[in-house]
């Protein structure tokens, strides 16, 4: 990764607090904090962050029960250009009550060997289903809340915009005017940058569909830009026992 792509990770990983602090703030937060903690290689955003560990801040819940989000991403940069924001992993739970309980979690864990790298765990029991793990063998191993369920994988797993869309549409918490509006710009912006990402590791796909619509698409001449397209579309194998998950700021079991 080059120098400079490095001191790019600062002022992204703040950007995208302010972000996050906003779309809250004007959606269904009052008052919430989102910071960002920005090292040498890696930076940690999230809300009401505590050294390097988030903590739930307050929804406008539309009961009594107060609900609660806590949110925590590991961000670099990406390893092929060293320019472009990546989530090596991350932590989004709805919580609820007095002492603020999970509900439910989504987490996304880049490189994940054990299983899908997005996923949900509902933190939840259900007596058949854990006796049916004990008719596996598989007795006192958490049951439902253990379960990892897959959301769409690394590039079409849900976006944040689309919990609080739920939460809204649920009646679960009250929603400031114009919501609609802001969750559907921020939420349009993630969305492109995903299929850019997409785009740039598959090229050949995108060339064929482009083509397909009556576009004619003309490779680079340019023999670093080949190359370098080349590694993008390449598959990378994952290094052994080397899940930034596992000892992570976002491992949050």
């Amino acid at each position: 990764m080059a120098t400079r792509g490095r001191s790019a990770l600062g002022p992204q990983a703040r950007t995208f607090a302010e972000t996050l602090q906003g779309l809250l703030n004007k959606t269904v937060c009052d008052n919430a904090r989102v910071v960002a903690r920005v090292a040498t290689e890696q930076a940690v955003v999230g809300t009401d962050l505590v050294g390097l560990r988030s903590k739930p801040v307050r929804m406008r819940s539309a009961a009594r029960t107060s609900i609660w989000l806590d949110v925590q991403c590991l961000l670099t940069l990406d390893q092929d250009e060293g320019k472009f924001l990546t989530i090596e992993a991350s932590y989004c739970a709805l919580k609820f009550g007095d002492t603020p309980e999970p509900l439910l979690h989504y987490d996304f864990q880049r490189d994940k060997e054990q299983y899908t790298e997005a996923h949900l765990q509902v933190c939840a029991s259900h007596p058949t289903f854990e006796t049916f793990l004990s008719e596996l063998g598989r007795k006192g191993t958490g049951g439902l809340s253990k379960i990892h369920l897959p959301v769409g994988g690394r590039r079409f797993r849900p976006a944040l915009e689309d919990v609080l869309e739920c939460l809204i549409i649920e009646g679960l918490v009250e929603a400031r005017n114009g919501w609609q509006q802001l969750i559907e710009s921020t939420r349009r912006d993630y969305r492109r940058r995903q299929i850019a990402a997409v785009v740039r590791r598959n090229t050949g796909t995108a060339m064929a569909e482009l083509e397909r619509l009556g576009y004619r698409v003309v490779p680079p001449d340019d023999h670093g830009l080949r190359a370098q397209i080349s590694r993008l579309i390449t598959p990378r194998s994952r290094p052994p026992g080397n899940s930034p998950s596992e000892s992570g700021p976002v491992n949050r079991r």
